[in-house]
């Protein structure tokens, strides 16, 4: 299971402003959203820290809204919370400014290598794909098996966004601990600017190299990451697929910017 940042293990509202019962809803979506096949009342009561007779109301609460189905016991993610997710990203405008650059570098940069090039979005703790563009000679395998959310702390586009974070936000998105463990890391992305390269993390010989595209602010709102079965003559920030990469992620910056 994935580790909790620090600064989102408190579940009590009171004495800050917040509502009790909607931070323990909110944590329990947490939980359903790191557990794709679902889990029970009791699992989730276990791993939230919540009453389980707590957890009944919250879910069912949870149901009347869509945002959470039942089958059978086993709890999961429902239909409404992928209304308020595509409505965020609609919002960010990422999307739009990102995905020709995107399919630029798919047809006129790979030209047929067997890569995935993705959009990725930080949601706290955690990087999301939001769009993914291929072509035939991509393995399917490669398309399916790699996910669609990563620990932001754990994968070449989330250390590339990360690198852009003041340590204040860092430690805040994280908790502290994790932060300065992967603090050496960022440095070394931070030096390459923003550039950062994995092979094997999630797939045996799958390299995935990773640029930051920026809005207005210094944090990066997301990155653009090549993955492939081929990449391995690619993983240097002065390589060819590298340079083209990074353009392609100061041209998002820019139409963010500017749009």
């Amino acid at each position: 299971m994935p580790t909790k940042p620090e600064a989102h293990r408190q579940p009590d509202g009171e004495g800050t402003g917040r509502v009790q019962s909607i931070d323990r809803a909110f944590m329990v979506l947490r939980e359903l959203a790191t557990t794709p096949q679902g889990a029970t009342a009791l699992d989730l009561s276990r791993r939230a820290g919540i009453e389980r007779t707590t957890v009944h109301r919250l879910l069912k609460t949870l149901i009347h809204w869509n945002m959470v189905t039942a089958e059978d016991g086993v709890y999961a993610l429902g239909p409404e919370c992928l209304l308020l997710a595509t409505a965020h990203a609609s919002r960010l405008n990422v999307r739009r400014a990102a995905l020709p650059y995107a399919v630029e570098l798919q047809e006129k940069v790979l030209q047929g290598r067997s890569a995935l090039v993705s959009i990725s979005v930080p949601a706290r703790d955690r990087t999301v794909i939001v769009e993914r563009i291929w072509t035939p000679l991509t393995p399917m395998n490669v398309i399916i098996d790699i996910g669609n959310q990563f620990p932001v702390d754990d994968c070449a586009s989330g250390k590339s966004i990360l690198s852009t974070y003041p340590d204040e936000l860092g430690r805040a998105t994280l908790g502290k601990s994790r932060f300065d463990k992967v603090l050496p890391e960022l440095r070394k992305i931070r030096q390459a600017d923003g550039f950062c390269a994995t092979l094997g993390r999630y797939k045996r010989g799958l390299a995935s190299l990773a640029y930051p595209f920026r809005g207005r602010g210094q944090a990066a709102l997301g990155a653009i990451v090549v993955s492939g079965l081929d990449l391995n003559d690619s993983m240097r920030p002065d390589s060819s697929l590298a340079q083209h990469l990074q353009r392609a992620c100061e041209n998002v910056s820019s139409a963010l910017q500017h749009g």
